[in-house]
């Protein structure tokens, strides 16, 4: 970029900052106007879909536009989404790195689908017939970000994944005290279609599964929670019973139609469940012990009905009378079958399951479909319940709200971040899917998503809520900075966390390295004596090196009393008296680190992100090296050809002298060292 046409982004950037660093991030190649088909391919990077609702105005307009845009035009293209595009160019979306997030998923993808193991669900004929090798995962963030992949689109039966929205809805129609007079909240530890119920008094006291009515109290017998299938019934019972079942099962559609962004004047981002009427009836055909349930409800009086008179036998046939079928069973129970033969797709549910994630708010739409409270009330039950018999193992395993169903889903609610589907249709003893349970263990062993993460310090797995560049910032900056300022009680906080105080840089610097080369005695002493052993950096150089070169002698007695065969470090400076740039400052120094981080990444969206929260691309950290040292010295072509073009000077220089096309050279990286050498001559 010309020197010209850096100082005019610099003025524009001056006059209105915040929306100038967005603009800025984009240009590219010297441009003082961003590019059309960059902004759009920035927010795809970002997660979000060109059918959000949300963005239609934007895409519209810049369909209209053309392929240049200038700032003017720019600010008032992505003011039509509100703030929504401005945090995706920020990077402060719910998955702030989602190409990264995306690459690590389809690693544990396809990793899971060499599992063949378990059996179609074959009680009903659809079930049985489906292909058994789909297989699909979707997830959906409070923020509208997308992630698919295999059989993400394609229809399936939702089956038991109905239960936790009938129990939502239920408690929307009437509320939780009385949802309760009808459905227990307890774990059963029986199998799903166990036909016991939960005895109890009117009070909730546990009495024993078949306890009488008594002169204190009235007991009554209701299903240990909403998610096995009497609760389920009941629930489906509890909704507008007054209606119709065509008016009933239209307002559930429509309701599951809000929770994946459907509305009522056509959206593009989703349609309403599709109803599979062949489904409902072989589920009616073969559903014994779900009518055998719904008897037993209607049996405990628990079951909502209208009270009906015996008529008068109208048979004239005395071995012959009206057998009388009570018409609230039958229209719970085919409105449960109908609402487990819905069908939907793996994105559908994802949505759903955000929907539920972000206290009731649809993330694209941003409808309000459920209040905060009948969400807050539902998690913790489907927690609890939502895997029937292997519900407890599950909820320590991954330690998320879940909920299976035998048409193959498995989908998870991680509360204010992301709805999840898994949908493959081999399912395991439990009935729940084989790969699905497997995807779920591996994204908690890969991602901090588990309830109870809060209460360990584990540095090996990655924070989704974090980019990448930052969690790494976030794992040793903070030590670094505590140790090169002297600050023992940081570090000594940090040991209390189990935080490892030997983890490096990107150029594998030391809190030992940095305490060193700033003559902080008692904080090397404190490394040494926490069992923190010296190692080399990039350039192999040990922390003795860095007391050395700054004179603290004292701390080089301290090193020299080790069993240790230290090496001198290699630092190529070819022309130490030569020109040297600026390099920047800015107060937040695990940005700093951040951006170093992203740049050694080659992760070109996270700089971008940084570049557009005002992040200088030439600032330094601790050691003075820049974004373009690391790029350079990590052959970051793409990372240093962003950086270059966004005005990052070429010869700044680092602690020992050394600059980016130094860095280049030394570690050999041909294709940077020639754009460095073209780009400066």
């Amino acid at each position: 970029m010309s020197k010209e046409k850096i100082s005019q982004l610099e003025s524009l950037r001056a006059k209105s900052k915040r929306e100038a660093d967005l603009f800025f991030s984009l240009c590219e190649n010297g441009q003082n106007f961003v590019e059309s088909k960059k902004l759009k391919e920035a927010l795809d990077h970002s997660g979000l879909k060109s059918n959000d609702n949300r963005l239609q105005s934007l895409f519209k307009r810049l369909e209209a536009h053309g392929d240049k845009i200038v700032f003017e035009d720019f600010i008032s293209i992505i003011r039509t989404s509100g703030l929504l595009v401005e945090k995706a160019l920020r990077g402060q979306l719910a998955l702030p790195d989602f190409i990264d997030f995306s690459k690590n998923l389809d690693k544990i993808f396809d990793e899971v689908k060499k599992l063949k193991a378990g059996e179609l669900a074959s009680y009903i004929p659809p079930l049985a017939e489906v292909d058994p090798d789909q297989f699909g995962i979707a997830i959906v963030t409070i923020d509208g970000q997308i992630y698919q992949r295999g059989d993400s689109l394609k229809d399936f039966s939702i089956q038991s994944m109905c239960k936790p929205f009938n129990y939502c809805f239920a408690m929307e129609e009437i509320g939780l005290e009385k949802v309760h007079k009808h459905v227990g909240q307890e774990p059963s530890g029986r199998q799903f279609d166990d036909l016991t119920l939960l005895a109890r008094t009117v009070s909730g006291n546990y009495t024993g599964e078949y306890a009488k009515d008594n002169l204190e109290g009235r007991f009554s017998r209701v299903p240990f929670n909403p998610m096995v299938n009497a609760g389920a019934i009941m629930t489906a019972g509890l909704i507008n019973p007054e209606d119709s079942y065509t008016q009933r099962l239209r307002h559930i559609r429509q309701k599951f139609g809000g929770l994946i962004g459907w509305t009522a004047d056509d959206s593009p981002s989703a349609e309403m469940p599709r109803f599979n009427k062949d489904m409902a009836r072989q589920e009616n055909f073969k559903g014994y012990n779900n009518i055998a349930m719904g008897y037993l409800l209607m049996a405990t009086g628990s079951l909502p009905h209208t009270k009906t008179d015996l008529h008068k036998d109208i048979h004239p046939d005395e071995d012959e009378f009206d057998f009388y079928i009570e018409p609230a069973v039958t229209e719970a129970l085919k409105l449960y079958f109908s609402i487990c033969s819905l069908e939907m797709t793996a994105t559908d549910v994802a949505m759903a399951a955000a929907t539920l994630a972000n206290s009731g708010v649809c993330p694209i739409s941003q409808n309000r479909v459920l209040s905060q409270k009948t969400v807050r009330n539902c998690l913790p039950v489907l927690q609890t319940s939502g895997m029937y018999n292997a519900s407890g193992t599950f909820f320590q395993e991954v330690g998320l709200p879940a909920k299976s169903g035998v048409g193959g889903g498995v989908l998870l609610v991680v509360p204010q971040l992301m709805g999840v589907c898994i949908f493959s249709p081999r399912l395991d003893q439990q009935g729940n899917s084989v790969r699905g349970i497997e995807m779920a263990k591996r994204l908690t062993s890969k991602y901090l998503v588990h309830t109870f993460d809060g209460t360990m310090t584990d540095t090996s797995r990655l924070d989704p809520k974090l980019p990448i560049a930052r969690w790494l910032a976030n794992s040793c900056g903070e030590a670094i900075w505590a140790a090169s300022n002297g600050n023992i009680r940081t570090l000594e906080s940090l040991v209390s966390q189990q935080r490892d105080l030997q983890t490096g840089d990107y150029d594998i610097r030391t809190p030992l390295h940095l305490a060193s080369a700033e003559g902080q005695f008692e904080v090397v002493k404190f490394l040494l004596d926490h069992g923190v052993k010296p190692i080399p950096d990039r350039w192999g150089g040990y922390p003795i090196s860095d007391a050395r070169n700054n004179n603290h002698k004292k701390i080089v007695d301290l090193f020299e009393k080790l069993d240790i065969k230290y090496t001198e470090p290699f630092h190529l400076v070819e022309n130490p008296k030569g020109k040297t740039d600026k390099i920047a400052k800015f107060d937040d120094e695990l940005m700093v680190i951040e951006l170093l981080f992203a740049a050694t990444e080659n992760n070109v969206d996270n700089i971008r992100h940084l570049v557009a929260k005002g992040v200088p691309v030439n600032a330094g950290d601790y050691d003075m090296r820049t974004a373009l040292h690391l790029a350079a010295a990590e052959g970051s072509l793409e990372a240093v050809e962003y950086l270059v073009s966004h005005g990052h000077p070429l010869n700044v220089r680092d602690r020992w002298g050394a600059t980016p096309l130094d860095e280049a050279k030394r570690e050999k990286r041909k294709s940077v060292v020639e754009f460095l050498v073209k780009y400066k001559f």
